[in-house]
């Protein structure tokens, strides 16, 4: 098991972070913030309406925002839907999700200063601004949910979890909506809630995802009988299968959804296998996990 620890912190520690292509049609950005030089990637569609969506997304730990551009391909759902994307880069790879090991860099401080910028840039939709992210990134997804709900209309974490640390103090300034995206065979995240660890790095607690979503549907003051949906598996067949389970009846028009990856891994649905299933566990192609990101997104507005 040490052994499998050691390789799984090795294979992360190198994953390849897929400078951006050329042909991506994403440009470098760049933003000084609390005494640092933060940079991203921007994506902006050929055709930019007068009022503009924005989709920040957050890579996770040890990675950059080309690796979760290559990762997501949310670049041609923009260009599909007409929505800005930018891939922030966290400092030293990495997002400050209120957990006690991350504390140190105002990352909250930095989005809100981003996002700002992005407003005077272009004609950014003030009420429809969305966080998602992967790994560390979903983590931090939830932690801005947190801390920036009178900027963000709703967020998005995949195979990421609610931070244990942040819990009491997690007071958002309104109800947002949530998608949560998990999978129950994630071997470094897991779906039932403790300990985070990639080899000996220690990450700290995270709730379920079940208790993430229970979060916010106590925040959005849900009352609806959960809707529950098995999707239907299609080729290529691989092993893993999806239900959705939706919250209605929120405050505001919002809505909180759990999408469960029977089988999926430390993955993001419908991306890439980037490391070993051996390692990581399957990436389920089941769901296509941006285009129910973006959906789900757009359908849900700051009221």
């Amino acid at each position: 098991m040490r052994a499998r620890c050691l390789a799984l912190a090795a294979a992360i520690a190198v994953v390849p972070t897929w400078a951006a292509a050329e042909d991506s049609g994403a440009t470098a950005g760049s933003l000084d913030f609390g005494g640092a030089h933060r940079t991203y990637l921007i994506h902006v569609p050929p055709k930019v309406a007068s009022s503009v969506p924005l989709v920040l997304s957050f890579h996770g730990h040890f990675g950059t925002g080309a690796g979760l551009e290559k990762l997501t391909h949310l670049d041609a759902l923009s260009d599909e839907f007409g929505f800005i994307a930018v891939y922030p880069d966290g400092i030293a790879g990495s997002w400050n999700d209120g957990r006690p090991q991350d504390i140190g860099a105002d990352d909250v401080g930095f989005v809100r200063a981003l996002i700002a910028d992005l407003s005077r840039r272009y004609s950014i939709d003030r009420k429809r601004i969305y966080a998602t992210g992967f790994s560390n990134g979903a983590s931090f997804a939830h932690y801005l949910g947190c801390n920036l709900g009178d900027e963000i209309a709703a967020i998005a974490p995949v195979s990421g979890y609610l931070p244990r640390a942040v819990v009491d103090t997690c007071h958002p300034a309104r109800p947002i909506s949530v998608l949560q995206i998990g999978g129950t065979s994630d071997p470094v995240e897991p779906f039932g809630g403790g300990e985070v660890k990639i080899g000996v790095i220690d990450r700290g607690s995270v709730l379920s995802a079940q208790e993430s979503v229970d979060f916010w549907k106590t925040n959005a003051k849900c009352t609806d009988a959960p809707a529950i949906v098995a999707l239907v598996p299609a080729p290529p067949l691989d092993g893993t299968s999806i239900i959705t389970t939706t919250y209605g009846g929120c405050t505001g028009g919002t809505s909180v959804r759990l999408d469960m990856v029977f089988g999926g891994g430390h993955t993001w649905p419908g991306g890439p296998q980037y490391l070993p299933a051996t390692l990581i566990g399957p990436a389920s192609a089941q769901l296509d996990a941006s285009r129910a990101i973006v959906t789900f997104f757009l359908a849900h507005p700051m009221q």
